[in-house]
Protein backbone atom coordinates (compact mmCIF):
# COMPACT_ATOMS: atom_id res chain seq x y z
CA UNK A 1 0.00 0.00 0.00
CA UNK A 2 2.73 2.11 1.13
CA UNK A 3 4.17 1.79 -2.60
CA UNK A 4 1.32 4.32 -3.85
CA UNK A 5 2.29 6.78 -1.72
CA UNK A 6 5.76 6.63 -2.10
CA UNK A 7 8.38 6.43 -4.27
CA UNK A 8 10.39 2.93 -4.20
CA UNK A 9 13.80 2.54 -3.45
CA UNK A 10 16.98 0.14 -4.52
CA UNK A 11 18.59 0.42 -0.93
CA UNK A 12 18.34 -2.83 0.95
CA UNK A 13 18.67 -1.25 4.02
CA UNK A 14 15.44 0.84 3.96
CA UNK A 15 13.31 -2.25 2.28
CA UNK A 16 11.36 -2.52 5.49
CA UNK A 17 10.93 0.95 5.94
CA UNK A 18 9.20 3.85 4.39
CA UNK A 19 10.97 6.76 3.36
CA UNK A 20 9.72 10.17 4.08
CA UNK A 21 10.76 13.35 2.21
CA UNK A 22 9.12 16.92 1.88
CA UNK A 23 7.17 17.13 -0.89
CA UNK A 24 5.05 20.60 -0.29
CA UNK A 25 7.31 23.55 0.03
CA UNK A 26 7.05 25.45 2.54
CA UNK A 27 6.93 29.84 1.94
CA UNK A 28 10.13 31.01 3.69
CA UNK A 29 9.67 33.80 6.49
CA UNK A 30 11.63 36.81 6.67
CA UNK A 31 13.04 37.43 10.11
CA UNK A 32 10.68 40.72 10.25
CA UNK A 33 7.66 38.13 9.21
CA UNK A 34 8.01 36.03 11.83
CA UNK A 35 7.80 38.81 13.98
CA UNK A 36 4.94 40.48 12.90
CA UNK A 37 3.36 37.12 13.01
CA UNK A 38 4.70 36.57 16.42
CA UNK A 39 3.05 39.88 17.41
CA UNK A 40 -0.59 39.28 16.48
CA UNK A 41 -0.43 35.93 18.18
CA UNK A 42 0.78 37.21 21.36
CA UNK A 43 -1.42 40.15 21.16
CA UNK A 44 1.15 42.99 21.02
CA UNK A 45 -0.60 45.75 19.24
CA UNK A 46 3.02 47.92 19.51
CA UNK A 47 4.60 45.65 17.75
CA UNK A 48 2.52 44.84 14.85
CA UNK A 49 1.73 48.70 13.81
CA UNK A 50 5.45 48.95 13.67
CA UNK A 51 6.19 46.22 11.35
CA UNK A 52 3.76 45.74 9.18
CA UNK A 53 4.71 48.40 6.23
CA UNK A 54 8.25 46.73 6.44
CA UNK A 55 6.72 43.07 5.23
CA UNK A 56 4.22 41.58 3.03
CA UNK A 57 1.28 41.45 5.15
CA UNK A 58 -0.44 38.90 4.07
CA UNK A 59 2.33 36.70 4.89
CA UNK A 60 1.40 33.04 5.80
CA UNK A 61 2.60 30.90 9.03
CA UNK A 62 3.94 27.33 8.80
CA UNK A 63 0.68 26.56 9.40
CA UNK A 64 -1.20 28.05 5.74
CA UNK A 65 -2.83 31.26 8.27
CA UNK A 66 -2.67 34.82 7.82
CA UNK A 67 -2.18 37.19 10.30
CA UNK A 68 -5.71 38.02 10.06
CA UNK A 69 -6.71 33.85 10.79
CA UNK A 70 -4.17 33.96 13.60
CA UNK A 71 -6.32 37.31 14.92
CA UNK A 72 -9.41 35.16 14.32
CA UNK A 73 -8.68 32.09 16.18
CA UNK A 74 -7.53 34.11 19.36
CA UNK A 75 -10.65 36.02 19.37
CA UNK A 76 -8.99 39.36 19.53
CA UNK A 77 -10.81 42.34 17.56
CA UNK A 78 -8.74 44.56 18.67
CA UNK A 79 -6.05 43.10 16.61
CA UNK A 80 -8.22 41.74 13.67
CA UNK A 81 -9.68 44.98 13.84
CA UNK A 82 -5.82 46.15 13.56
CA UNK A 83 -4.79 44.07 10.40
CA UNK A 84 -8.08 44.86 8.49
CA UNK A 85 -7.19 48.30 8.42
CA UNK A 86 -3.55 46.84 6.71
CA UNK A 87 -5.90 46.48 3.73
CA UNK A 88 -5.02 42.78 4.32
CA UNK A 89 -6.43 39.57 1.91
CA UNK A 90 -9.77 38.55 3.59
CA UNK A 91 -10.19 35.31 1.39
CA UNK A 92 -12.19 32.64 3.84
CA UNK A 93 -11.65 34.99 6.71
CA UNK A 94 -15.34 35.52 7.53
CA UNK A 95 -16.27 31.72 7.53
CA UNK A 96 -13.69 31.26 9.64
CA UNK A 97 -14.91 33.77 11.87
CA UNK A 98 -18.44 32.05 11.86
CA UNK A 99 -17.15 28.60 12.24
CA UNK A 100 -15.49 30.04 15.22
CA UNK A 101 -18.23 31.78 16.17
CA UNK A 102 -16.79 35.05 17.11
CA UNK A 103 -19.49 37.62 16.66
CA UNK A 104 -17.45 40.40 16.83
CA UNK A 105 -15.46 39.11 14.24
CA UNK A 106 -18.29 38.73 12.03
CA UNK A 107 -19.42 42.31 12.49
CA UNK A 108 -16.20 43.76 11.73
CA UNK A 109 -15.54 41.49 8.16
CA UNK A 110 -18.77 42.22 7.11
CA UNK A 111 -18.39 45.92 7.16
CA UNK A 112 -14.72 45.92 5.95
CA UNK A 113 -13.93 47.61 2.62
CA UNK A 114 -12.51 45.05 0.49
CA UNK A 115 -9.29 47.18 -0.71
CA UNK A 116 -9.12 48.08 -4.72
CA UNK A 117 -5.83 47.51 -6.53
CA UNK A 118 -3.71 44.68 -6.67
CA UNK A 119 -1.51 42.93 -3.53
CA UNK A 120 0.66 40.22 -2.90
CA UNK A 121 -1.06 36.94 -1.93
CA UNK A 122 1.36 33.76 -1.68
CA UNK A 123 -0.34 31.48 -4.52
CA UNK A 124 -1.59 28.67 -1.83
CA UNK A 125 -4.57 31.66 -0.79
CA UNK A 126 -6.04 32.03 -4.11
CA UNK A 127 -6.01 27.79 -4.58
CA UNK A 128 -9.24 26.58 -4.09
CA UNK A 129 -8.08 23.17 -3.56
CA UNK A 130 -6.70 24.31 -0.50
CA UNK A 131 -9.73 26.02 0.82
CA UNK A 132 -10.54 24.34 4.25
CA UNK A 133 -14.43 24.88 2.81
CA UNK A 134 -15.87 23.64 -0.25
CA UNK A 135 -17.31 26.16 -2.98
CA UNK A 136 -21.24 25.25 -1.61
CA UNK A 137 -20.73 26.85 1.61
CA UNK A 138 -21.47 30.27 1.88
CA UNK A 139 -21.48 31.99 4.98
CA UNK A 140 -25.37 31.82 5.63
CA UNK A 141 -25.05 28.10 5.29
CA UNK A 142 -22.56 27.69 7.55
CA UNK A 143 -23.56 30.32 10.20
CA UNK A 144 -27.12 27.78 9.59
CA UNK A 145 -24.92 25.49 10.45
CA UNK A 146 -23.90 26.50 13.57
CA UNK A 147 -27.14 27.82 14.38
CA UNK A 148 -25.88 30.68 16.01
CA UNK A 149 -28.82 33.58 16.34
CA UNK A 150 -26.37 36.40 16.56
CA UNK A 151 -24.37 35.74 13.03
CA UNK A 152 -27.24 35.08 11.13
CA UNK A 153 -29.16 37.92 12.44
CA UNK A 154 -26.17 40.12 11.06
CA UNK A 155 -25.95 37.85 7.81
CA UNK A 156 -29.76 38.02 7.21
CA UNK A 157 -29.52 42.05 8.08
CA UNK A 158 -26.86 41.78 5.18
CA UNK A 159 -29.59 40.78 2.63
CA UNK A 160 -28.11 37.28 2.34
CA UNK A 161 -30.01 34.57 0.95
CA UNK A 162 -30.13 30.65 0.58
CA UNK A 163 -30.37 28.76 -2.72
CA UNK A 164 -33.65 26.91 -3.42
CA UNK A 165 -32.47 23.28 -3.52
CA UNK A 166 -33.50 21.42 -6.77
CA UNK A 167 -35.25 17.90 -6.69
CA UNK A 168 -32.74 14.91 -6.10
CA UNK A 169 -33.76 13.71 -10.33
CA UNK A 170 -33.88 17.57 -11.54
CA UNK A 171 -32.72 17.50 -14.73
CA UNK A 172 -31.65 21.13 -15.27
CA UNK A 173 -27.89 21.53 -16.57
CA UNK A 174 -26.53 22.99 -13.67
CA UNK A 175 -27.64 19.93 -11.96
CA UNK A 176 -26.82 17.47 -14.15
CA UNK A 177 -23.41 18.80 -14.87
CA UNK A 178 -22.76 18.64 -10.83
CA UNK A 179 -23.66 15.19 -10.82
CA UNK A 180 -21.84 14.19 -13.63
CA UNK A 181 -18.75 15.91 -11.98
CA UNK A 182 -19.22 14.68 -8.56
CA UNK A 183 -22.64 12.56 -7.65
CA UNK A 184 -21.73 12.26 -3.85
CA UNK A 185 -20.16 16.02 -3.63
CA UNK A 186 -23.81 16.77 -5.55
CA UNK A 187 -25.81 15.16 -2.86
CA UNK A 188 -23.63 16.66 -0.25
CA UNK A 189 -24.02 20.20 -1.35
CA UNK A 190 -27.83 19.62 -1.28
CA UNK A 191 -27.97 18.47 2.44
CA UNK A 192 -25.94 21.06 3.03
CA UNK A 193 -28.63 23.84 2.35
CA UNK A 194 -31.51 21.63 4.15
CA UNK A 195 -29.28 21.78 7.10
CA UNK A 196 -29.39 25.35 6.90
CA UNK A 197 -33.00 25.70 5.91
CA UNK A 198 -33.19 23.57 8.98
CA UNK A 199 -31.65 25.61 11.42
CA UNK A 200 -34.14 26.53 14.09
CA UNK A 201 -32.49 30.35 14.41
CA UNK A 202 -32.67 30.84 10.79
CA UNK A 203 -35.88 29.66 11.06
CA UNK A 204 -37.36 31.82 13.77
CA UNK A 205 -35.47 34.78 12.05
CA UNK A 206 -36.79 34.62 8.49
CA UNK A 207 -39.94 32.53 8.25
CA UNK A 208 -43.30 34.91 8.76
CA UNK A 209 -44.95 31.44 9.77
CA UNK A 210 -42.26 29.31 11.46
CA UNK A 211 -44.84 26.58 12.35
CA UNK A 212 -45.36 26.08 8.55
CA UNK A 213 -42.04 26.35 7.46
CA UNK A 214 -41.01 23.46 10.50
CA UNK A 215 -44.01 20.97 9.23
CA UNK A 216 -43.31 21.12 5.73
CA UNK A 217 -39.60 21.06 6.58
CA UNK A 218 -39.83 18.14 8.06
CA UNK A 219 -42.13 16.23 6.01
CA UNK A 220 -39.92 17.05 3.09
CA UNK A 221 -36.90 16.17 4.92
CA UNK A 222 -38.29 12.57 5.78
CA UNK A 223 -39.20 12.12 1.88
CA UNK A 224 -35.38 12.95 1.31
CA UNK A 225 -34.35 10.24 3.51
CA UNK A 226 -36.16 7.75 1.60
CA UNK A 227 -34.25 8.69 -1.79
CA UNK A 228 -31.00 10.10 -0.92
CA UNK A 229 -29.94 6.58 0.58
CA UNK A 230 -26.16 7.97 1.48
CA UNK A 231 -27.39 10.25 3.61
CA UNK A 232 -30.76 8.57 5.09
CA UNK A 233 -30.05 9.44 8.62
CA UNK A 234 -29.36 13.08 8.53
CA UNK A 235 -31.78 13.66 7.03
CA UNK A 236 -34.10 11.98 9.55
CA UNK A 237 -32.05 13.76 12.20
CA UNK A 238 -32.88 17.26 10.40
CA UNK A 239 -36.89 15.86 10.32
CA UNK A 240 -36.71 15.01 13.72
CA UNK A 241 -35.38 18.91 14.43
CA UNK A 242 -37.76 20.52 12.87
CA UNK A 243 -40.72 18.55 14.47
CA UNK A 244 -38.74 19.17 18.20
CA UNK A 245 -38.66 23.13 16.82
CA UNK A 246 -42.07 23.34 16.52
CA UNK A 247 -43.40 21.44 20.11
CA UNK A 248 -40.24 23.69 21.83
CA UNK A 249 -41.78 26.86 19.94
CA UNK A 250 -45.67 25.72 20.92
CA UNK A 251 -44.26 25.20 24.52
CA UNK A 252 -43.29 28.65 24.43
CA UNK A 253 -46.96 29.95 24.71
CA UNK A 254 -47.64 31.51 28.03
CA UNK A 255 -51.63 30.55 28.34
CA UNK A 256 -54.88 28.65 26.81
CA UNK A 257 -55.99 31.61 25.05
CA UNK A 258 -52.16 32.35 23.41
CA UNK A 259 -52.26 28.79 22.90
CA UNK A 260 -55.70 28.51 21.34
CA UNK A 261 -55.14 31.44 18.66
CA UNK A 262 -51.69 29.61 17.61
CA UNK A 263 -53.58 26.48 16.92
CA UNK A 264 -56.49 28.40 15.13
CA UNK A 265 -54.21 30.68 13.42
CA UNK A 266 -54.87 31.11 9.26
CA UNK A 267 -53.49 34.11 7.21
CA UNK A 268 -56.35 35.42 5.84
CA UNK A 269 -57.90 35.28 8.91
CA UNK A 270 -57.83 38.08 11.71
CA UNK A 271 -57.87 35.37 15.64
CA UNK A 272 -58.65 39.00 17.42
CA UNK A 273 -61.98 39.64 15.54
CA UNK A 274 -62.67 36.40 14.29
CA UNK A 275 -63.60 35.09 17.94
CA UNK A 276 -65.73 32.10 16.66
CA UNK A 277 -63.18 30.64 14.40
CA UNK A 278 -61.94 27.32 16.18
CA UNK A 279 -61.19 24.89 13.56
CA UNK A 280 -57.72 24.25 14.77
CA UNK A 281 -55.84 24.80 11.34
CA UNK A 282 -52.85 24.91 12.67
CA UNK A 283 -53.35 21.16 14.33
CA UNK A 284 -54.69 20.10 11.37
CA UNK A 285 -51.52 20.93 9.69
CA UNK A 286 -49.69 18.92 12.29
CA UNK A 287 -51.90 16.33 11.64
CA UNK A 288 -51.42 16.78 7.70
CA UNK A 289 -47.57 16.23 7.95
CA UNK A 290 -47.40 13.85 10.63
CA UNK A 291 -46.09 16.37 13.66
CA UNK A 292 -46.56 13.77 16.41
CA UNK A 293 -44.23 15.75 18.85
CA UNK A 294 -46.35 18.69 19.49
CA UNK A 295 -47.80 17.58 21.97
CA UNK A 296 -50.68 19.39 23.61
CA UNK A 297 -51.44 20.19 27.06
CA UNK A 298 -53.50 18.25 28.86
CA UNK A 299 -55.89 21.13 29.58
CA UNK A 300 -56.36 21.76 25.63
CA UNK A 301 -58.67 18.24 25.32
CA UNK A 302 -61.48 20.15 26.13
CA UNK A 303 -60.98 22.76 23.38
CA UNK A 304 -61.86 20.48 20.26
CA UNK A 305 -62.43 16.63 19.62
CA UNK A 306 -59.67 16.94 17.35
CA UNK A 307 -57.53 16.94 20.06
CA UNK A 308 -57.85 13.77 21.39
CA UNK A 309 -57.82 12.34 17.54
CA UNK A 310 -54.59 13.58 17.41
CA UNK A 311 -52.55 11.47 19.94
CA UNK A 312 -53.78 8.50 17.98
CA UNK A 313 -53.14 9.57 14.67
Amino acid sequence: MSQLYYRRTDNSSYRDRIPLRIVRSESELSPLEKAYLGAVEKGDYASEAEIYFKININCIDPLGRTALLIAIENENLEIIELVLSFSVYVGDALLHAIRKEVVGAVELLLNHKKPSGGMQVPPILLDKQFSDFTPDITPIILAAHTNNYEIIKLLVQKGVSVPQPHEVRCNCVECVSSSDVDSLRHSRSRLNIYRALSSPSLIALSSEDPFLTAFRLSWELQELSKVENEFKSEYEELSQQCKQFAKDLLDQTRSSRELEMVLNYRDNVNLLEEESNNDLARLKLAIKYHQKEVRMRSHLVSIHPLVKGFEKT
